[in-house]
C-alpha cells in the first residue's frame, strides 16, 4: 500500500483484507482467535471479511475461535463463521435485519403549497415517489419488498451456519449471551484474558504485515507493476471543473476524470479497479465518466467492483469496464432515469408573494419554480427522460451484452441483488478475488496496490522496516515466523482485532 487513509494503527479495509491473503500462505497456522470490538463497518465490508474467514476454513483447514463482549448484526455475522464462539457473561447484541421504513412527503408538501412533478422512465424508478405520493406504487413496493426478502434470506442463512431451525431468534431486537448459548450459537462463556491464554506465545495483528514486508525486502528489488484501486463513493455530481482534488462522500465527475486521465498516462499503472459504492446521480456526468473509462480501457484493463450499492449512475459507469465483480449483498440495478421539478406557487401565495414572468419564451418556465408547466413543456421533459433512458440502455447493451429482452426484465428502474446468471455482474465475491484475476491476466504474482483515496498520505517501505528492527519484540516475532516455516511448527494463536 502506498496511499492510505487513517492512522497506521487503524488499518483500512484493503489493508485488513490483505492480512487474510498473507494468512492464506502461512501453512503452519492451524488456529486463529478473533476478538471483536463494536464494529462500524458497512454490511458489505463485513460480508467480505466473513467470506475470507470461510475460505481459510475450507481451503486451509484453519479453525477459528471468536470472542465478543457486545455488538450487532456485523459481529454476529463474523462470529457465525467461527468454529467456536465464546462470549462475555454479560454480552449483549442489538440486532436489526435489513428492512425499510421510507418516509413519504407528498401530502405534507401539498399542504404547504409545494407540488412536485416527476418524470420517470419506468414504474420501478421510485425515487420521486417519496415526494409525490403518500405510499409506494404497487410495482415499486413489490420490487423493494422482494429485494429486502432476498437480502434477509442471505443473512439469515449465514447466521444459522452454526445452528439450524433457529431463525426466529434473530428476529429479536436484543440477544444476550445466555440466549445465544441456549440455542447453540455460542459454545461457552469466557473473559477476554482467558480467551487469549498465555499458555502459548501470541502476537498482534500488525506482526504478519511486518514479517511479510521484511521477507519481501530486497536490496535490489525487481520493478513491480501498480494496480490502482479508485474508490467512487456517493452521488454522482459535476464537481468543480478546475478542481483536481476529489472529495470524500461524493463522485465529482471533473476531478475524477482528471484522475482517470492521469492513470491512463501513468506507464507504471498496469490495471485499474473502480470500487463503486453509489446510488447514482447526474445522468449527464455519468455519461462523461463512462466515456473517460472507455478511453482508459483502451490503454489498460479496467474492472469494476460493487460494494454496498451500485445502482442507476453507479451501474451506468461500470458498464464501461471490462468486467464487474460484486459483493453478493450489493444493491444494484435501477437502470432508468428520473427527474423531479418543484412548483411552489401556492406556497408563495400563502405568504402573499407574487412573481411576474417577464421575457419568458417557449419552455422557459421549466426553469421556474413559480410558473406552471405548459403541455408542450411536459411533453419535452417526458421525451428527455426517454432519451436518457435509451442512452443508458444502449450503454448497458454495449458494455454488458444485454439484449432488449434482458432490459425488459432488468430495466425500468428495478433494483435487485447481483447475479451472474442474468449477466448483471460477471463474478460474485471479494475485491481480492478480482485482484487475483488481474494478476493472472497480467501474468504477475506481485503487484503494488495504490488505493487512490481523495485524502491520503504516503507511507514508504523503508520507514516500516526501520520500525521493524528498532523494536526487539517485532524482531523476535519475525524469527518466530521463520522458525515456524523451517520446522513446520505452530508457535502461537494469532488474535486478529478488527478495527474501524
Amino acid at each position: 500500500m502506498r496511499k492510505f487513509q487513517g492512522k497506521p494503527s487503524n488499518p483500512n479495509r484493503i489493508e485488513f483484507l490483505h492480512l487474510f491473503q498473507i494468512l492464506y500462505h502461512q501453512n503452519h497456522i492451524q488456529e486463529i482467535k478473533i476478538s471483536l470490538p463494536p464494529i462500524r463497518w458497512t454490511l458489505a465490508d463485513v460480508w467480505e471479511v466473513r467470506e475470507e474467514i470461510v475460505r481459510l476454513k475450507v481451503e486451509k483447514q484453519i479453525r477459528f475461535f471468536g470472542f465478543a463482549k457486545e455488538g450487532g448484526l456485523a459481529s454476529l455475522l463474523l462470529l457465525s463463521a467461527c468454529d467456536e464462539v465464546y462470549l462475555n457473561e454479560n454480552a449483549e447484541f442489538q440486532l436489526s435485519l435489513p428492512s425499510a421504513e421510507p418516509s413519504f412527503y407528498g401530502d405534507f408538501l401539498k399542504t404547504w403549497g409545494i407540488e412536485i412533478e416527476a418524470f420517470a422512465s419506468g414504474p420501478f424508478k421510485s425515487f420521486a415517489e417519496s415526494f409525490t405520493r403518500n405510499s409506494f406504487s404497487k410495482e415499486a413496493k413489490q420490487n423493494i419488498s422482494q429485494l429486502i426478502e432476498e437480502l434477509q434470506s442471505k443473512i439469515l442463512k449465514a447466521l444459522q451456519e452454526k445452528i439450524s431451525n433457529h431463525e426466529s431468534i434473530f428476529y429479536q431486537p436484543f440477544l444476550s449471551a445466555s440466549s445465544l448459548l441456549a440455542c447453540g450459537f455460542a459454545n461457552g462463556i469466557a473473559k477476554e484474558e482467558d480467551f487469549f491464554s498465555e499458555e502459548k506465545p501470541f502476537t498482534d495483528e500488525s506482526a504478519l504485515p511486518r514479517w511479510k514486508a521484511a521477507s519481501d525486502f530486497r536490496f535490489f528489488p525487481k520493478r513491480r507493476a501498480f494496480l490502482s484501486i479508485v474508490p467512487l463513493e456517493g452521488g454522482i455530481t459535476a464537481g468543480d471543473f478546475q478542481e483536481e482534488n476529489r472529495e470524500l462522500g461524493k463522485i465529482s465527475a471533473y476531478p475524477s476524470i482528471k484522475l482517470l486521465q492521469s492513470l491512463r498516462e501513468d506507464a507504471n499503472v498496469k490495471a485499474v479497479i473502480l470500487e463503486i459504492d453509489s446510488p447514482g446521480g447526474s445522468a449527464f456526468h455519468s455519461e462523461l465518466l463512462y466515456q473517460e473509462i472507455k478511453q482508459l480501457r483502451e490503454k489498460k484493463p479496467v474492472f469494476a467492483y460493487f460494494r454496498n450499492t451500485a445502482a442507476s449512475g453507479g451501474y451506468y459507469i461500470a458498464s464501461a469496464t471490462e468486467a464487474i465483480y460484486a459483493s453478493p449483498i450489493c444493491i444494484t440495478g435501477s437502470i432508468g432515469a428520473v427527474s423531479i421539478r418543484a412548483n411552489i406557487k401556492k406556497l408563495y401565495n400563502k405568504f402573499k408573494i407574487k412573481k411576474e414572468p417577464i421575457g419568458f419564451y417557449p419552455f422557459r418556465e421549466i426553469h421556474s419554480e413559480y410558473t406552471p408547466l405548459t403541455t408542450k413543456s411536459k411533453q419535452l421533459l417526458h421525451e428527455e427522460i426517454r432519451r436518457v433512458e435509451l442512452q443508458f440502455y444502449n450503454r448497458v447493451k454495449e458494455g454488458r451484452g444485454f439484449t432488449d429482452a434482458d432490459l425488459k426484465s432488468l430495466g425500468g428502474g428495478r433494483v435487485y441483488l447481483p447475479k451472474k446468471e442474468n449477466k448483471v455482474v460477471d463474478e460474485l465475491g471479494g475485491i481480492f478475488q478480482l485482484i487475483q484475476t488481474i494478476k493472472t491476466k497480467l501474468g504477475t504474482e506481485r503487484m503494488f496496490i495504490s488505493y487512490e483515496l481523495p485524502i491520503y498520505h504516503i507511507r514508504s517501505e523503508i520507514p516500516l522496516l526501520g520500525r521493524f528492527f528498532r523494536n526487539q519484540r517485532h524482531l523476535q516475532e519475525s524469527f518466530q515466523f521463520l522458525e515456524s516455516h523451517l520446522l513446520n511448527r505452530v508457535l502461537y494463536y494469532l488474535p486478529i482485532r478488527i478495527q474501524y
